[in-house]
């Protein structure tokens, strides 16, 4: 459908097609003149992309079931319902804040909180009630709260009031997100970008059966997720997005000296923070790798040092456990990064009777300093520190990824010495540096690490996942994983694993060109529910970010898609093409490639010109499209000055990279290092 609408109505709908930039949870026409009646072009409707209305997409563990029944939850404008509340915790307080909010957005209704600390369930009772309620406990619904994981909610209609109900009072946040979702269309695609229905004065009352429980149950906020600034949408995007864990919050840091907790610590390549170089090796030399950058796992065949390394690691393991909260719940020890295994006789031969893997005598050692710190946690002068729940992953990556055992008929053949101790949580961490993500999971070139994932999860079934895709040293740079990740997140729910961090510009702050606050949008997505469809989200965040300019800006999308795969299939590029600086290359990026996008981008720019009388509306459309900009903006500064009037260039990409926030140019370098070049 069609339709003529003034600008005034344009400014009151525009949350419903894309609130973008609502800072104040204002409607937006309301800083706008009454008097503003400025026609502007016809509009499509906007589709609707709420997957919980196609009960042909839902699965086991996403079931969106909903009956009307004869009751409303708002009728006329009015709704006599209330937000029941139990003794409230960080997400249950996040859980009725969000509720109120967009309630209100989308109704005009402030819905009143209460405490169940005197209400029971009753046949009359209208409440929508967050979490282990009183009212709950008595409605005699049952929940089984171990299937739904930490993450997990059900959501339940007993009499007059719904049940909103978690595994842990995060599944209480999330089926929040999930009830907005199901009436009023809430998706959230960036920290100033969501669809709501708006202006809604009716809400019937449904009979829910609901679960929606995440694919992957642990995921890593990185990147962009990461709150900057105070404003509540910013602090509200990872929760939102449903992708809050943090390494740095799970893993116990381990420090470099007994006895010392202000010395240096690390928790990821972290194995010569427990054996450093600088104490040790002086009397234990065994202890290290023959180039001295790594441990040696075997301590080179002496018996005697090799109890001894056990023995310090399980030390400073146990010290990091009477230091930090029981909430962290992970000691993880991992090779240091790009350095060759220890090429001893000792770890040759292990390593040649266990599947020639040299992860096998990481995961004995592991094994064996694991066994020691239970110990000492299971004794009764340590129950303060006891975890129950203690994992122990080790980085499966590099050289340690390939597995040290063997598959035959789906079944493990593994030496004796390294069978997994029943009693401990040991799990690989696979860091699948040498996959290619620039072309799909399943080509051959990815084969070899499909195995060893594979082989690695029939061993254990909950392990751990970090996975990459972009160009590490140019952070302005499209790159491609869209293929990729389509299926990768499917596969990782098949097998099992229970973790994943997608490094993709992990160090990045503010704002991510090339097409990251995409690409984050859509690994978020897909580790919740894997089934959801590449496809239809990248159209949905595309009619969201950029309302009239959607069609130009996926044009330059599929611009960037294509440069990419001429140039991964010219160059010959692999898995260690993430190590690239495309945008100082001009063989890699043409001055034909660069005019095509701006090209592009100005239509965007002019699609969006309608809304350039309120100024919050096309502001957040312009940035949206300034964002992307910022990509062939770069290659012109630095590759093409001379064919580009880079005197008005340089202050708008300097501009930009300061308003947004933007704090790198490279992983490791930060963006004053090319600003201050001009």
């Amino acid at each position: 459908m069609k339709k003529i609408i003034s600008l005034l109505l344009v400014l009151m709908l525009f949350v419903s097609l894309a609130a973008c930039g609502n800072k104040d949870n204002e409607s937006v026409g309301e800083s706008v003149s009454e008097s503003a009646s400025v026609s502007v072009p016809e509009q499509n409707e906007k589709a609707s992309n709420r997957y919980n209305e196609d009960s042909e997409k839902w699965t086991k563990t996403h079931h969106f079931e909903s009956k009307e029944k004869d009751g409303y939850i708002v009728k006329n404008g009015v709704s006599e319902y209330k937000i029941l509340l139990p003794t409230l915790t960080t997400y249950t307080t996040f859980a009725r804040d969000e509720l109120v909010r967009f309630f209100k957005e989308a109704t005009g209704v402030t819905l009143e909180c209460v405490s169940d600390e005197s209400i029971s369930h009753t046949t009359d009772g209208k409440y929508i009630s967050l979490g282990d309620t009183n009212a709950f406990k008595t409605s005699g619904l049952s929940v089984d709260k171990s299937s739904l994981g930490r993450d997990g909610v059900r959501i339940l209609t007993k009499d007059n009031t719904v049940y909103i109900v978690g595994g842990a009072d995060n599944g209480v946040l999330y089926g929040v997100y999930d009830f907005l979702k199901m009436n009023f269309g809430f998706e959230v695609y960036y920290k100033d970008c969501y669809d709501l229905d708006t202006g809604v004065k009716e809400v019937k009352l449904r009979d829910y059966n609901v679960t929606d429980i995440s694919d992957i149950p642990w995921k890593a906020r990185v990147g962009i997720l990461q709150c900057e600034t105070q404003d509540t949408d910013d602090y509200m995007f990872a929760y939102r997005m449903r992708t809050t864990d943090m390494l740095e919050d799970l893993m116990v840091p381990i420090h470099e000296e007994l006895g010392n907790k202000g010395s240096a610590s690390d928790r990821l390549h972290n194995s010569l923070f427990y054996l450093p170089a600088k104490q040790y090796k002086t009397e234990h030399p065994d202890f290290y790798s023959t180039q001295g950058e790594q441990l040696c796992y075997t301590a080179h065949g002496n018996e005697e040092e090799y109890e001894t390394m056990v023995d310090i690691c399980a030390q400073k393991v146990e010290q990091s456990l009477e230091w930090y909260p029981v909430t962290m719940n992970t000691v993880h020890i991992g090779i240091m990064d790009n350095w060759q295994s220890c090429q001893c006789d000792a770890c040759k031969a292990f390593a040649a009777s266990h599947n020639d893997a040299e992860s096998a005598a990481v995961y004995k050692f592991v094994q064996k300093m694991a066994r020691k710190v239970v110990d000492w946690m299971n004794l009764p002068e340590n129950e303060e520190y006891k975890r129950d729940d203690l994992h122990f992953p080790f980085f499966a990556y590099q050289w340690t990824l390939k597995p040290p055992f063997e598959i035959k008929d789906d079944k493990v053949i593994i030496a004796d010495d390294i069978v997994p101790d029943a009693d401990l949580k040991i799990k690989p961490f696979n860091a699948f540096s040498s996959f290619d993500f620039g072309v799909r999971m399943d080509e051959p070139s990815n084969a070899e690490q499909i195995e060893y994932a594979t082989q690695w999860a029939q061993y254990v079934s909950d392990g751990w996942s970090w996975t990459y895709g972009c160009f590490f040293n140019d952070y302005f740079c499209f790159y491609d994983p869209y293929s990729f990740y389509d299926d990768y997140y499917k596969w990782l729910y098949e097998q099992k694993y229970q973790f994943t961090f997608a490094q993709f510009h992990s160090r990045q702050r503010g704002a991510d060109t090339g097409f990251y606050t995409l690409a984050n949008y859509v690994t978020c997505k897909l580790t919740w529910n894997s089934s959801l469809s590449t496809a239809d989200l990248i159209d949905d965040y595309f009619n969201a970010m950029y309302s009239d300019a959607a069609e130009a800006m996926k044009e330059v999308f599929y611009e960037c898609r294509i440069w990419f795969a001429e140039a991964h299939e010219r160059e010959g590029w692999g898995w260690s093409s993430n190590q690239l600086q495309p945008t100082t290359k001009t063989n890699l990026i043409s001055l034909g490639f660069v005019n095509t996008l701006f090209n592009k981008l100005d239509k965007a720019y002019a699609a969006i010109e309608k809304y350039a009388k309120d100024e919050a509306t096309y502001s957040k459309l312009k940035e949206h499209i300034d964002i992307e900009w910022l990509f062939p903006a770069k290659c012109a500064i630095g590759l093409y000055s001379n064919q580009y009037d880079v005197s008005e260039i340089k202050p708008k990409f300097k501009s930009l990279c300061n308003s947004l926030g933007i704090t790198k140019v490279a992983e490791n370098a930060p963006i004053e290092s090319f600003l201050d070049t001009f």
